[in-house]
């Protein structure tokens, strides 16, 4: 019964996605349009739907997502957290010598989803950067790095960009500009607007 639910959704999802595409692809020929809309059933279509899903535009993405069902959110969640994106960035500025830490704190994870890690404020010759070090994180669609004031208030962020690996020490540079309003890491999946994880920087 669960795994006729997951085809079902995932069927769904696949023709929201390709209602969306298609038609912007004036110049395909009515031959390659049918046998795109023709896709066949099988145990792997999640697995399909979301790589066809994290391949489009994020204007696309945000557009899918905003017409999801609760169920095909599950499953296009389900397929992102079997994927681990690694990377592994040192200290900016190490062998200046001039790296001093601000603030820091643990990530927790946040409605189920796995989190662990340190994330600090360093200092690096007068900039700032936003670091994370033995980090881990339940892998989503979109995951976004926010600074906010608060776990609840994510309304007034700043946003960093997406974040760049599930894994993996890395760094996201902060300017030169004080961050003190901001207390606090935000692990945001924007599509989705779930939170997967926060660190409380003391």
């Amino acid at each position: 019964i669960i795994a006729a639910a997951v085809v079902v959704a995932a069927a769904t999802t696949y023709f929201l996605i390709l209602n969306l595409i298609v038609p912007q692809q004036v110049n395909e020929s009515p031959a390659t349009t049918t046998q795109v809309n023709e896709p066949a059933v099988s145990v792997d279509m999640a697995s399909q739907v979301y790589h066809k899903y994290i391949g489009m535009s994020e204007q696309d993405r945000m557009r899918v997502a905003a017409q999801m069902t609760p169920q095909d959110e599950s499953m296009i969640m389900t397929e992102a957290a079997r994927v681990t994106t690694g990377i592994k960035e040192s200290v900016p500025g190490m062998k200046n010598q001039s790296v001093s830490t601000i603030r820091s704190g643990s990530f927790a994870g946040v409605d189920g989803h796995l989190a662990e890690g340190i994330a600090k404020i360093l200092s690096v010759n007068g900039t700032e950067y936003l670091r994370f070090e033995h980090f881990k994180v339940t892998n989503g669609p979109d995951l976004h790095i926010y600074l906010a004031s608060s776990a609840g208030n994510i309304q007034n962020r700043r946003d960093l960009g997406i974040l760049k690996g599930s894994e993996g020490d890395q760094n996201y540079s902060l300017g030169s500009v004080g961050n003190t309003k901001y207390d606090t890491t935000i692990i945001f999946s924007q599509p989705f607007r779930v939170v997967f994880a926060t660190a409380t920087l003391r």
